[in-house]
C-alpha cells in the first residue's frame, strides 16, 4: 500500500473544501434574486394606457357606425345621396376623424369623404373581419364589418383618426436605465417592423435583445433594449468571495495539518526514545506525550516494556549466578576477573582467594548427592552472610569457590580470609539428623602488573590450595607474584 502523508491528507481536505466551498458559491449564485423583467418594469406605461384608451373608443365609435341604421340603408341601397347624408352627420359628429364605406365583395368606395392618403388603407381593410393599421404621419386607422339583419357581410366602415400628440406621450416613456434604448414600432408585411421613434443609446441596440410592449389595438410596439451587464461583472464579486474563503480554507487546513503533523511526529520521537530505553535496559518514569491517541498505547507498552525489563533483568541474573549456591557463576566470574585485570595499568591493586570445602567427595560418597547439595548451598550462604558486600563470590565448579578483593592489596586481603574464617559457622546441618564440620582449604594470591594474562593470578592461588590441601587441610596458603 503507498505511503500517504499527513501533509497530503490536508492537501486533499483543503481540496475537497475548496471544492465544496465553490459549489456553495455557485448555489449561492444561482439563488440570488433576480431584477425584474423589463417587461414588468414597462407593464402598460401612460403612453400606452392612453393610446390603447383611444383605440378601444375609436373602435367602438367603427362598431356603432357600422350598426347605424342609416349605415346599413347606404350599403342596402348604395344610394349616393343616403351615403352622402350618414357621411356628413359622422363628419359633423366628429371632425378629426375621417369614415370610409367599402363594400364587400367589389371593394368600392361608397360615397363619402375620401383624404388622399387614406386609399393605400383600402387594400388590407377589414382582414379578418376588423383590424388595425398607422401611417408614419401617425394616423391610426381602425375597421369594422357591416353586417345585415341576416347577417350577411356587406362591408367595412373604416375609421381613421391622427394622433398628433404621439410623439409627446412617447417622450414621457421611462427608460429603466441612462444607457437604454427605446423605438416606437409599426409592424409590417412579414416580420419587418418600421421605426417610427427612436429614443436613448442607439449603440447598445446591437449588443442586447429588446423587451417588446404590444399596443393592444394599434399596429404598434414598444422595443426597449437595456444595456447588458457582461457575466463577468455578475460573477465577479462571487469569485471574489471564492477565492477569499478558499485562501482562509486553505491557511486554515494548512496550519492545523502542521500543527497535527508536528504533534504526531513529537509523539512518535516518544516513542522512540521509549524503544531506546527499553534496549538499553533502563526505562524513565514518565513520557509524556501531547495527543491522547497516543496516551493509552503508550502507557500500555511502558507497563509491558516494565514487566518485560523486570524478566530480562531476572533471566540476565539468572544466567549470571549459579543455579545451585546462588552466587557468581564461573561466566560471572571471568568477566569481573576481566574487568579487574584492566585496571591494573591505573595503579590498582586487586587479590583472590581460591577455596575448597574438605571433605566435600566423603559426604556425597557417605550421605548422597542431596547432602553433598546441601553442602555446597550452606556453604555459599555462609560466605554471603561474612565477606563485604564489595567482595565478588562465584563458584568455578563442583566444590570450588572463589573470592575476588577488588582494590584490596594481598596483605589486606590475608587479613580477611583469616576474618572469614574466624567467622564462618562450625557446623551446618545438611539433611535431618545429619550434621557436617563446615571447614575450607584456600589459595591467596595478588594480580600483577607483570602478568601477561587475567588467570596467572588465578593459578598462583591454585597452587596454594594444592599447598594447603597437602598440608592438612583447613588452611590458607598465599602464592604472591615472582
Amino acid at each position: 500500500m503507498p505511503h500517504v502523508s499527513i501533509l497530503r491528507f490536508g492537501l486533499i481536505l483543503a481540496a475537497a473544501l475548496v471544492l465544496l466551498s465553490g459549489l456553495v458559491t455557485s448555489a449561492i449564485y444561482l439563488s440570488r434574486p433576480q431584477a425584474p423583467p423589463a417587461v414588468e418594469e414597462f407593464d402598460k406605461p401612460v403612453m400606452a394606457t392612453q393610446i390603447e384608451f383611444m383605440a378601444d373608443a375609436m373602435q367602438r365609435s367603427a362598431a356603432r357606425i357600422a350598426a347605424h341604421p342609416q349605415t346599413l340603408a347606404c350599403f342596402a341601397s348604395i344610394a349616393p345621396e343616403v351615403c352622402q347624408a350618414q357621411a356628413a352627420n359622422l363628419h359633423a359628429l366628429n371632425q378629426d376623424a375621417t369614415v370610409l364605406f367599402v363594400t364587400d365583395g367589389q371593394r368600392q368606395l361608397l360615397p363619402g369623404f375620401l383624404p388622399g392618403d387614406t386609399r393605400r388603407l383600402l387594400a388590407n381593410a377589414g382582414r379578418e373581419g376588423g383590424g388595425a393599421t398607422a401611417s408614419a404621419t401617425f394616423n391610426l386607422s381602425l375597421s369594422h364589418p357591416v353586417v345585415d339583419s341576416e347577417g350577411k357581410r356587406l362591408g367595412f366602415v373604416i375609421v381613421e383618426q391622427s394622433v398628433p400628440q404621439l410623439q409627446a406621450l412617447f417622450d414621457t416613456l421611462p427608460l429603466p436605465d441612462a444607457a437604454a434604448y427605446a423605438e416606437l414600432q409599426q409592424s409590417e408585411a412579414g416580420d419587418v417592423a418600421m421605426v417610427l421613434m427612436r429614443r436613448g443609446n442607439q449603440a447598445i441596440k446591437r449588443n442586447a435583445h429588446p423587451t417588446l410592449i404590444a399596443l393592444a389595438g394599434t399596429p404598434w410596439q414598444i422595443a426597449v433594449w437595456r444595456p447588458v451587464t457582461p457575466v463577468v461583472e455578475n460573477i465577479a464579486p462571487y469569485m471574489l468571495g471564492w477565492l477569499v474563503a478558499s485562501l482562509v480554507v486553505a491557511i486554515l487546513v494548512m496550519a492545523f495539518t502542521l500543527a497535527v503533523r508536528n504533534r504526531v511526529t513529537d509523539n512518535l520521537r516518544m516513542l522512540v526514545k521509549f524503544t531506546n530505553d527499553l534496549r538499553q535496559q533502563r526505562l524513565r518514569a514518565d513520557y509524556p506525550v501531547s495527543l491522547a491517541e497516543f496516551q493509552t498505547p503508550l502507557e500500555t507498552m511502558l507497563k509491558l516494556g516494565k514487566v518485560m525489563l523486570g524478566r530480562q533483568k531476572e533471566v540476565t541474573t539468572q544466567a549470571r549466578l549459579d543455579h545451585l549456591s546462588k552466587v557468581n557463576n564461573r561466566r560471572s566470574f571471568d568477566e569481573k576477573q576481566k574487568e579487574l585485570f584492566a585496571s591494573l595499568k591505573d595503579g590498582w591493586s586487586h587479590s583472590l582467594l581460591i577455596m575448597d570445602i574438605d571433605n566435600f567427595k566423603q559426604v556425597n560418597d557417605t550421605f548422597g548427592h542431596e547432602a553433598g547439595d546441601q553442602l555446597i548451598i550452606k556453604f555459599g550462604n555462609a560466605l554471603k552472610t561474612c565477606l563485604r558486600n564489595s567482595d565478588f563470590i562465584a563458584r568455578l565448579g563442583g566444590d570450588e569457590f572463589c573470592v575476588l578483593f577488588p582494590f584490596t592489596p594481598l596483605d589486606r586481603a590475608q587479613e580477611l580470609s583469616e576474618r572469614l574464617r574466624a567467622n564462618m559457622p562450625e557446623s551446618v546441618e545438611l539433611i535431618p539428623g545429619v550434621t557436617q564440620k563446615l571447614s575450607w582449604s584456600g589459595g591467596l594470591s595478588e594480580y600483577s602488573r607483570e602478568d601477561k594474562e587475567e588467570n596467572e593470578a588465578l593459578a598462583r592461588a591454585d597452587a596454594a590450595l594444592l599447598e594447603a590441601k597437602r598440608g592438612g587441610r583447613n588452611a590458607t596458603r598465599i602464592r604472591a607474584a615472582a
